[in-house]
């Protein structure tokens, strides 16, 4: 964690540097990877103490700045707001994380119950022109049948154009 503490107005003050330092190395637990962290403590009207931090987090710019009277005490208010800052943006993406995962996840269970019926059916030996006249007797778009000569399984279905066509899958090789 890299932390810059710039003063303004105001002389540079070892023992309030540290403490910044401090306060600030609390931020890294909610975050996985190192901060670069601008700090600028300023003086205002010379009874006003500011107090600005800035850092970005994979494209998110995080801006905070508080006044009071103290300098210790701006620098613990504004902690707990950026730790508030920090926390919220951390549910925030773990969420959207566990929403996108959930989403991904959902076309394929809805891929594995798109089969609503499973039929057996026992493919009788036939040759494909006694398979059309059964497909046109039955009113039915395919049917499935054994091809009686070489024993390959067979399909003849009705095509869009209002003819048939045939599959044939590779029977037993001798």
């Amino acid at each position: 964690m890299d932390i810059t503490i710039s003063f303004r107005h105001i002389e540079t003050d070892e023992n309030i540097r540290q403490y910044v330092e401090e306060k600030m190395t609390r931020l890294q637990k909610y975050v996985e990877t190192p901060l670069d962290v601008h700090v600028v403590l300023s003086l205002e009207r010379k009874y006003r103490h500011r107090i600005d931090v800035m850092f970005t987090l994979n494209g998110v710019v995080f801006n905070a700045h508080e006044v009071m009277d103290d300098m210790h005490a701006a620098v613990d208010k504004i902690l707990d707001k950026l730790e508030r800052r920090l926390t919220k943006f951390r549910d925030k993406t773990k969420k959207y994380r566990e929403g996108k995962t959930k989403h991904a996840l959902s076309p394929q269970a809805s891929e594995e119950s798109s089969i609503i019926v499973t039929k057996t059916i026992d493919a009788k030996p036939m040759d494909p022109e006694e398979a059309v006249m059964q497909l046109q007797a039955s009113g039915d778009s395919f049917i499935i049948f054994r091809e009686g000569e070489r024993d390959n399984v067979c399909v003849v279905y009705k095509r869009k154009d209002g003819k048939y066509g045939l599959i044939e899958t590779l029977g037993k090789r001798p």
